[in-house]
Protein backbone atom coordinates (compact mmCIF):
# COMPACT_ATOMS: atom_id res chain seq x y z
CA UNK A 1 0.00 0.00 0.00
CA UNK A 2 1.41 3.29 -0.86
CA UNK A 3 1.65 6.61 0.88
CA UNK A 4 -1.74 8.70 0.87
CA UNK A 5 -1.17 12.54 0.38
CA UNK A 6 -3.72 14.72 2.22
CA UNK A 7 -3.24 18.68 3.30
CA UNK A 8 -4.01 18.42 6.80
CA UNK A 9 -4.16 15.19 9.49
CA UNK A 10 -6.00 15.50 12.63
CA UNK A 11 -4.77 13.25 15.37
CA UNK A 12 -7.95 12.42 17.71
CA UNK A 13 -11.32 12.66 17.26
CA UNK A 14 -12.31 14.32 20.58
CA UNK A 15 -14.47 17.66 20.32
CA UNK A 16 -10.83 20.10 19.44
CA UNK A 17 -10.18 17.29 16.79
CA UNK A 18 -13.97 17.00 15.46
CA UNK A 19 -13.92 21.00 15.62
CA UNK A 20 -10.79 21.44 13.26
CA UNK A 21 -12.27 18.76 11.53
CA UNK A 22 -15.78 20.96 10.99
CA UNK A 23 -13.73 24.46 10.24
CA UNK A 24 -11.12 22.32 7.30
CA UNK A 25 -14.85 21.18 5.96
CA UNK A 26 -16.25 24.80 5.58
CA UNK A 27 -12.70 25.99 4.41
CA UNK A 28 -12.90 22.76 1.86
CA UNK A 29 -9.54 21.46 3.26
CA UNK A 30 -9.44 17.59 2.22
CA UNK A 31 -8.02 15.72 5.06
CA UNK A 32 -8.59 12.97 7.83
CA UNK A 33 -8.82 12.25 11.53
CA UNK A 34 -7.34 9.55 13.23
CA UNK A 35 -8.51 8.12 16.04
CA UNK A 36 -6.27 5.31 18.45
CA UNK A 37 -9.65 4.16 19.59
CA UNK A 38 -13.35 5.28 18.63
CA UNK A 39 -14.57 8.87 18.86
CA UNK A 40 -14.99 10.47 21.93
CA UNK A 41 -12.36 7.22 23.15
CA UNK A 42 -11.12 9.30 26.06
CA UNK A 43 -14.29 9.61 27.55
CA UNK A 44 -15.28 6.13 26.77
CA UNK A 45 -12.09 4.89 28.29
CA UNK A 46 -10.61 7.14 30.31
CA UNK A 47 -13.20 8.36 32.89
CA UNK A 48 -15.07 7.18 35.75
CA UNK A 49 -18.81 6.17 35.64
CA UNK A 50 -20.09 8.76 37.64
CA UNK A 51 -18.76 11.59 36.05
CA UNK A 52 -20.35 14.65 35.57
CA UNK A 53 -19.11 17.96 33.52
CA UNK A 54 -18.41 20.67 35.99
CA UNK A 55 -20.27 23.25 33.69
CA UNK A 56 -24.17 23.31 33.01
CA UNK A 57 -25.70 21.46 29.61
CA UNK A 58 -26.48 25.19 27.90
CA UNK A 59 -23.01 25.69 27.94
CA UNK A 60 -21.99 22.39 26.10
CA UNK A 61 -21.17 23.92 21.92
CA UNK A 62 -19.68 22.80 19.13
CA UNK A 63 -19.09 24.91 16.11
CA UNK A 64 -22.39 25.53 14.72
CA UNK A 65 -24.06 22.28 17.31
CA UNK A 66 -25.15 22.83 20.79
CA UNK A 67 -26.77 21.11 23.32
CA UNK A 68 -30.50 20.70 22.92
CA UNK A 69 -31.53 18.29 25.12
CA UNK A 70 -34.69 19.00 28.15
CA UNK A 71 -32.43 19.83 31.13
CA UNK A 72 -30.40 22.93 29.61
CA UNK A 73 -29.46 23.51 33.23
CA UNK A 74 -28.63 20.27 34.76
CA UNK A 75 -25.11 18.85 34.08
CA UNK A 76 -23.93 15.72 31.30
CA UNK A 77 -23.14 12.06 32.46
CA UNK A 78 -20.16 10.42 30.91
CA UNK A 79 -22.71 8.66 28.74
CA UNK A 80 -24.31 11.66 27.77
CA UNK A 81 -21.09 13.85 26.60
CA UNK A 82 -20.51 10.73 24.19
CA UNK A 83 -23.41 10.81 22.79
CA UNK A 84 -23.18 14.62 22.01
CA UNK A 85 -19.36 13.99 20.73
CA UNK A 86 -20.56 11.61 18.67
CA UNK A 87 -23.77 12.91 17.29
CA UNK A 88 -21.37 15.90 16.25
CA UNK A 89 -18.99 13.53 14.31
CA UNK A 90 -21.94 12.35 12.41
CA UNK A 91 -23.46 15.78 11.74
CA UNK A 92 -20.40 17.38 10.37
CA UNK A 93 -19.64 14.18 8.65
CA UNK A 94 -16.14 14.17 9.98
CA UNK A 95 -13.60 11.89 8.06
CA UNK A 96 -12.77 9.53 11.08
CA UNK A 97 -10.58 7.01 10.73
CA UNK A 98 -11.43 4.70 14.29
CA UNK A 99 -8.51 2.05 15.53
CA UNK A 100 -6.02 3.86 13.85
CA UNK A 101 -3.04 4.69 16.03
CA UNK A 102 -0.24 7.46 15.25
CA UNK A 103 3.21 5.72 15.84
CA UNK A 104 5.04 8.96 14.52
CA UNK A 105 4.61 11.89 12.93
CA UNK A 106 8.15 13.75 11.25
CA UNK A 107 9.20 16.91 9.62
CA UNK A 108 9.84 15.84 5.47
CA UNK A 109 10.37 18.47 2.77
CA UNK A 110 7.82 21.50 4.05
CA UNK A 111 5.51 19.02 5.35
CA UNK A 112 4.77 15.83 7.61
CA UNK A 113 5.24 12.39 7.02
CA UNK A 114 2.65 10.30 9.01
CA UNK A 115 2.99 6.70 10.18
CA UNK A 116 -0.17 4.97 11.40
CA UNK A 117 -0.81 1.07 12.88
CA UNK A 118 -3.42 1.38 8.94
CA UNK A 119 -0.45 2.65 6.67
CA UNK A 120 1.41 5.64 6.25
CA UNK A 121 0.15 9.26 5.14
CA UNK A 122 2.07 12.70 3.79
CA UNK A 123 0.80 15.76 4.64
CA UNK A 124 1.40 19.46 4.46
CA UNK A 125 -0.17 20.33 7.91
CA UNK A 126 -0.69 18.42 11.42
CA UNK A 127 -3.43 19.09 14.12
CA UNK A 128 -2.70 17.37 17.38
CA UNK A 129 -6.05 17.29 19.24
CA UNK A 130 -5.20 13.94 21.40
CA UNK A 131 -5.72 15.81 24.34
CA UNK A 132 -3.76 17.09 27.66
CA UNK A 133 -3.64 14.06 30.04
CA UNK A 134 -3.49 11.68 27.98
CA UNK A 135 -1.15 9.37 30.84
CA UNK A 136 -0.81 9.68 34.22
CA UNK A 137 2.07 10.92 35.82
CA UNK A 138 3.30 8.90 38.96
CA UNK A 139 5.64 10.32 41.12
CA UNK A 140 8.74 7.82 41.86
CA UNK A 141 8.43 7.98 45.05
CA UNK A 142 5.15 5.43 45.01
CA UNK A 143 7.67 2.77 44.68
CA UNK A 144 8.40 3.70 48.55
CA UNK A 145 4.73 3.17 49.41
CA UNK A 146 4.30 0.06 51.21
CA UNK A 147 2.40 -2.83 48.69
CA UNK A 148 -0.81 -3.23 51.39
CA UNK A 149 -1.23 0.30 50.08
CA UNK A 150 -3.11 0.54 46.51
CA UNK A 151 -2.61 2.60 44.45
CA UNK A 152 -4.85 3.53 41.37
CA UNK A 153 -4.67 6.60 38.69
CA UNK A 154 -7.76 8.46 37.59
CA UNK A 155 -7.20 5.97 34.35
CA UNK A 156 -7.51 3.03 36.53
CA UNK A 157 -10.52 4.69 38.10
CA UNK A 158 -14.34 4.12 37.47
CA UNK A 159 -16.15 3.68 40.81
CA UNK A 160 -16.32 3.31 44.54
CA UNK A 161 -17.00 -0.06 44.90
CA UNK A 162 -14.30 -1.24 42.99
CA UNK A 163 -11.84 0.35 46.38
CA UNK A 164 -11.00 -1.71 48.68
CA UNK A 165 -12.49 -1.28 52.32
CA UNK A 166 -10.76 1.68 54.33
CA UNK A 167 -9.70 5.08 54.20
CA UNK A 168 -8.72 6.64 50.88
CA UNK A 169 -6.30 9.22 50.66
CA UNK A 170 -6.53 11.33 47.06
CA UNK A 171 -3.26 12.82 46.14
CA UNK A 172 -2.55 15.25 43.04
CA UNK A 173 -1.49 18.33 41.31
CA UNK A 174 -4.82 19.85 40.13
CA UNK A 175 -4.49 20.42 36.61
CA UNK A 176 -1.98 18.75 34.01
Amino acid sequence: MGVENLTTVVIGAGHAGLAASHFLSAASIDHVVLERGEVANSWRRERWDSLRLLTPNWCSRLPGYHYDGPDPDGYMTVDEVIEFIDRFATVCRAPVRTKTAVTSVRRVDGGYHVTTSQGELRCRTVVIASGACNRPVVPPFADAVPSFIEQITPFDYRDPSRLPDGGVLVVGAGSC
